[in-house]
């Protein structure tokens, strides 16, 4: 079935490339619609809004604060410190019991951070750490 002409026009003005794809991709795909067309473009659009909506309220972390947490976890947990330091550096991968550890020690070293910031700050730490030797 084709899409209304209206419900292509709104889809033909959203800017981001990647979200029209996605919505002609879901619109024109195989397999029985239980919503209008219409309820599937504003369930996706909304959906993207809020999420780059929380994309912003995210804490941007400089590498001065990232390097100030690498100390703190050097310090303060040496071992661990060096595991996952070896474990990104050898094999681009944390162990899911040192990943948990480290997520608890950034909450310790920064407590109340928000789970979104307490992730961008595991994945920034890890990028430091492979700058680092083991």
């Amino acid at each position: 079935m084709p899409i209304a002409h209206e419900l292509q026009l709104k889809i033909d003005a959203l800017e981001d490339e990647k979200l029209r794809a996605r919505i002609l991709e879901v619109l024109t795909g195989p397999g029985k619609k239980r919503v209008s067309d219409e309820e599937i473009y504003e369930s996706i659009v909304s959906d993207y809004k809020a999420a780059k909506e929380e994309q912003a309220r995210q804490r941007q972390w400089r590498d001065e604060e990232v390097a100030d947490f690498a100390k703190y976890f050097q310090k303060n947990h040496p071992e661990s410190y060096s595991e996952f330091v070896r474990q990104e550096n050898e094999f681009r991968e944390i162990e899911p019991e040192l990943a948990w550890d480290t997520r608890r020690i950034i909450n310790e070293w920064m407590p109340n951070l928000a789970t979104g910031d307490r992730t961008e700050l595991f994945s920034k730490f890890r990028r430091h750490a492979r700058s680092s030797p083991a």
